[in-house]
């Protein structure tokens, strides 16, 4: 059995929030986005890589990595319809 662990459900209800939070962020201007994600990058760098969950992420930079793709939510396609 792997000493790997996996998120609880509500370390996945947390980050869903602070993605949610990165979303709504993601409304200011340009440059201020640009702001939040490096600051919270530079976070990331700085916190240890630990690999301590099944699919290999860090627990240390999990929330920081949700804001950040809140921050840049991607377009999904518009029907053809």
């Amino acid at each position: 059995m792997s000493d790997k662990k996996v998120l609880s459900s509500f370390e996945t209800g947390t980050l869903a929030a602070i993605t949610l939070i990165g979303t709504a962020l993601a409304t200011l201007d340009v440059s201020k986005r640009t702001l939040i994600s490096d600051a919270a990058q530079a976070l990331i760098e700085a916190l240890p890589v630990d690999r301590e969950y099944a699919d290999g992420s860090s627990g240390h930079q999990l929330a920081l990595r949700a804001l950040i793709k809140g921050l840049h939510p991607v377009q999904s396609p518009q029907s053809a319809d």
